[in-house]
């Protein structure tokens, strides 16, 4: 079967209280001949399955998240749901586009706050649609999703992202990932520009809320980065915070900056399942392997 005849799947990220827009999102798709994927957590009524929430997204041509008049509930890494699954779908390459409520938040003054700055970050981070009345919504529903469809995105296999993402205007940034038939050079990866998802509290009077920062990255610089701890063989834990410590920096400087009034930030974190494609994107290009060790996987050098 032929990409073009394959029907595009669109994950939509919507919590209850806004019902009636992914009903709305689900009709327009329905119309369009599209499928949709992707649940609503209730939060007294079930424990929230990040794993089966992950697996949706990978499996899922385009992301749409619908952000209404609530932040929603807070996840272990310290943003909403809807906030930690437009990551994945970002570390992901996943066309993104948001549909932003045009009214004002509903819950206490923190979560009010939270909301305001992360409708901040998608206006500054994704293509985005901005909606009041239903029927505003309907259109802005309606013509990206044709506008997916006409430039046929394809979808890939749920076992990971692909090597390149399809050229697509919806899409904010493109992970641009040559696949050439040959290496530069025998003992480095192919030289690619990584975009990483980087994680961060920022303090602003008072008040603490967890953001979201692109860096961007050569794939050479992580890699010799990495090599003196690959070398000895380390869990994927360690490699992660070394990669994290040396973007704290960029990190900190780009958050202050882009929310004034703010005045520190620390636990940086990198996204865990875009690091992980990442070691395992080298392993398959033969530079790294993994050992399990005990409870733990060690990742080395090839023929260390």
């Amino acid at each position: 079967m032929s990409v073009t005849d394959k029907h595009l799947l669109v994950y939509i990220s919507s919590l209850p209280e806004s019902a009636e827009a992914r009903f709305e999102a689900e009709k327009q798709a329905a119309l369009r001949g599209a499928l949709t994927t992707g649940l609503v957590w209730p939060d007294s009524q079930s424990e929230y399955d990040w794993a089966l929430v992950r697996r949706q997204i990978e499996k899922a041509d385009v992301f749409m998240f619908l952000l209404g008049r609530q932040y929603g509930p807070v996840t272990p890494t310290g943003i909403s749901i809807q906030h930690r699954e437009l990551v994945h779908a970002q570390a992901l390459n996943k066309p993104v586009c948001a549909m932003i409520q045009n009214a004002a938040g509903t819950g206490g003054p923190q979560d009010q706050l939270k909301l305001e700055d992360l409708r901040k970050q998608l206006m500054g981070s994704v293509p985005f649609k901005v909606w009041h009345l239903g029927d505003e919504l309907s259109v802005h529903l309606g013509s990206t999703l044709q506008t997916w469809q006409r430039k046929g995105v394809a979808r890939w296999a749920a076992g990971g992202a692909p090597e390149a993402v399809i050229d697509n205007p919806i899409l904010s940034e493109r992970f641009r990932a040559p696949a050439p038939t040959f290496r530069p050079r025998k003992d480095e990866p192919i030289k690619h520009e990584l975009v990483l998802m980087v994680q961060a509290n920022v303090y602003r009077g008072g008040n603490l809320s967890r953001h979201v920062v692109k860096i961007t990255m050569q794939s050479q610089r992580l890699w010799r980065d990495l090599q003196p701890l690959l070398r000895l063989g380390a869990s994927e834990d360690r490699l992660r915070a070394l990669v994290e410590h040396s973007v704290t920096d960029e990190a900190s400087k780009r958050l202050l900056a882009e929310h004034p009034g703010s005045h520190a930030v620390d636990d940086v974190r990198i996204e865990r399942n875009q690091f992980r494609q990442l070691l395992s994107r080298w392993s398959k290009e033969g530079f790294v392997t993994s050992q399990r060790d005990g409870a733990h996987v060690r990742w080395s050098i090839a023929g260390t």
